[in-house]
């Protein structure tokens, strides 16, 4: 593990760096309202949202139940690793609801983005991983760094 210093602000992010397999309670806290990240990319934690395809059902001529793009991811499948004073934990895979009013549940996919850093042998999802929307297979992307008001869910 590597804590660098953010240029420009007084906050100290935690940067994880190299191949770790983290294991047992855990709780990873950077300095100054920092965030805890694997190189570049912040970890998701759960609460981070994301955006997901609309989700059509019941069919055309019927109206939609709920056509909401707005996805939080509500459960990790880690419960030992959290992140920060409120330590909320780190998403390794995980289940998530999509819909104005959360209806469609989902599934946090495999990280793409991270390839060194692990809980118990599963990738720690990151900024831009995906998911999918069970009922229609759409494609999730969370904690997009230019989606607007689109987070990792860290404080």
């Amino acid at each position: 593990m590597k804590a660098t210093r953010s240029r420009g602000n007084d906050m100290t992010d935690l940067i994880l760096k190299g191949t770790l397999n983290l294991a047992g309670t855990l709780n990873l806290v950077a300095s100054n309202g920092g965030k805890v990240k694997i190189d570049a990319r912040e970890v998701l934690v759960e609460g981070a949202t994301g955006t997901g395809v609309p989700v059509i059902l019941p069919p055309p001529p019927a109206a939609p139940i709920d056509t909401g793009t707005d996805v939080n991811i509500n459960q990790s499948f880690n419960q030992s690793v959290t992140v920060g004073p409120v330590k909320k934990p780190v998403v390794a895979l995980g289940i998530c609801l999509q819909g104005q009013t959360p209806t469609w549940p989902g599934m946090v996919l495999p990280s793409v983005n991270n390839s060194t850093v692990f809980i118990n042998g599963v990738r720690v999802n990151v900024e831009d991983d995906t998911g999918v929307t069970l009922p229609n297979g759409g494609t999730i992307t969370f904690g997009q760094k230019s989606g607007p008001g689109k987070s990792s869910g860290q404080s």
